[in-house]
């Protein structure tokens, strides 16, 4: 336009001049026209793909200019906006890299977490948090995944008041576990708020917390009712029995009894003990299962005779040797052979097994997978209900019912065995139907085969070494 203008303006001042006509200086001043409205038309298709190749750079590679935007402007351009379209690339690069490194690490956490909006709905969850209240995928009603009214009631208070809470809760879907919860409110950036919840399962702490009153509970009841039978007897014997022998003898019997049993409990108590003070310390010394297991049977073979229990023992001498502690292994085995002499009842069997094994099954805990050894004890007493069978271990717990009325150990023996299987890396599987016997099977990991070799051929050159008349 300013082009044209100018040419206008000679072209006026010519024919006011006289120089040239009318027609022929609106001719010109159509030529004009024209070339300046060409010289536009060329610079709007050059701005055009300026901005084209400008905008392409925020999500492609730098590339050329293209034909329609090679003139002045764009050589003035190119450089710094590329400049800028690579600084915006790397930004945005990274901030995507950080993103992504952001969801997979929130991804791989142990720990459920959650981000809710204002509207209560869950618009992120990890894998945690999916798996642990059994949540369908974000997005989700807080309600549907969450029921609890403390949990809603504290995400409201912190939406509502911007301060952070925690919340203790049970999960709908599983009233047995407990979880604990940190609710923080955030800002989006764009005007909303919402909350970010925190999660971790405090199920064993109130486990572990519950077993823990219930062993004082449980030991003080132990202990004081073996001194109170005795505590009476004594004031039975200074008073009406004082002079009466045979209530005397009688009365002593059952105090020797009592004082027996509250010795047993003591020592199983400090026995329990020890094994957990090592249990931190795994076993380095090489340890043969067969002589144990045969060490244990001897032992016990008085006891059964006693009961009227026959044992059957099939323990090939050649078992694979295990990282182990000799003491521990004599009691596990002592406590389990004892178990099933107890409640199999007179005039059954005890059987007593040991096989290798190539690999472990896969649901025999640390063990799985790896060379083992299995020992099975199998009695034919009454049996277990399946509902008492995941508990066994627990400190002094029994089955009255199923094993007998009268408590006939002090309820600590297979807890002692569960810590010395987990110190040793094994596994114990307890299999029993009512009415049909139980069997308690033991799993330990075979040592590695490198120092198992080196350990029998030094065992072997001391035992040639000796010369049998110094026996």
């Amino acid at each position: 336009m300013v082009g044209s203008t100018a040419a206008a303006l000679a072209l006026l001042l010519l024919l006011a001049a006289g120089q040239i006509g009318i027609l022929m200086a609106l001719v010109g001043w159509l030529v004009s026209l024209a070339g300046a409205g060409w010289i536009a038309h060329r610079r709007l298709r050059e701005l055009e793909a300026i901005a084209a190749w400008i905008e392409a750079l925020t999500r492609d590679p730098p590339r050329p200019v293209p034909g329609e935007g090679k003139g002045l402007l764009a050589g003035r351009l190119v450089r710094p906006v590329t400049e800028l379209g690579r600084e915006l690339r790397r930004r945005s690069g990274r901030m995507v890299a950080q993103q992504r490194m952001l969801r997979s690490t929130i991804e791989a956490l142990p720990d459920p977490i959650m981000l809710v909006d204002g509207e209560l709905t869950v618009i992120r969850a990890n894998e945690a948090a999916r798996r642990s209240f059994d949540s369908p995928a974000p997005p989700v009603a807080l309600a549907r995944v969450l029921r609890d009214p403390g949990v809603l009631a504290a995400v409201g208070a912190a939406l509502a008041g911007n301060a952070a809470g925690s919340v203790a809760f049970s999960p709908t879907h599983d009233r047995v576990k407990q979880f604990g919860s940190r609710i923080e409110p955030v800002d989006f950036g764009d005007g909303r708020r919402g909350v970010l919840m925190t999660m971790r399962e405090q199920t064993e702490q109130v486990m572990i917390e519950r077993m823990r009153s219930d062993f004082v509970a449980n030991a003080s009841h132990e202990i004081r009712t073996p001194l109170a039978s005795i505590q009476g007897m004594i004031e039975t014997l200074r008073g009406a029995a004082r002079h009466d022998p045979q209530a005397r003898e009688m009365f002593l019997a059952i105090m020797g009894e009592e004082a027996a049993r509250m010795a047993r409990l003591v020592d199983d108590l400090l026995s329990l003990s020890r094994v957990e003070l090592a249990a931190l310390q795994p076993p380095r010394e090489l340890c043969h299962p067969s002589e144990a297991l045969n060490f244990a049977v001897d032992r016990m073979r008085a006891t059964a005779e006693q009961g009227g229990v026959t044992l059957a023992v099939d323990v090939p001498s050649e078992l694979p040797a295990v990282l182990g502690d000799d003491d521990q292994l004599h009691q596990l085995f002592v406590n389990l052979i004892d178990n099933a002499i107890k409640y199999g009842g007179q005039g059954t069997a005890v059987r007593v097994e040991a096989v290798p094994l190539a690999a472990a099954p896969a649901d025999s805990g640390p063990a799985t997978g790896r060379p083992s050894v299995r020992i099975s004890i199998s009695d034919q007493g009454p049996g277990i209900a399946a509902e008492h069978l995941p508990r066994l271990t627990e400190r002094f717990y029994r089955v009255e019912g199923a094993r007998g009325r009268r408590p006939k150990g002090t309820g600590l023996g297979l807890a002692i065995v569960k810590h010395i299987l987990r110190r040793h890396q094994g596994h114990l599987a307890i299999r029993s139907t009512p009415g049909a016997g139980s069997t308690f099977t033991v799993l330990l990991p075979a040592a590695p085969v490198e120092l198992a070799a080196v350990t029998d051929s030094s065992r072997n050159s001391h035992k040639s070494s000796v010369d049998p008349g110094d026996l």
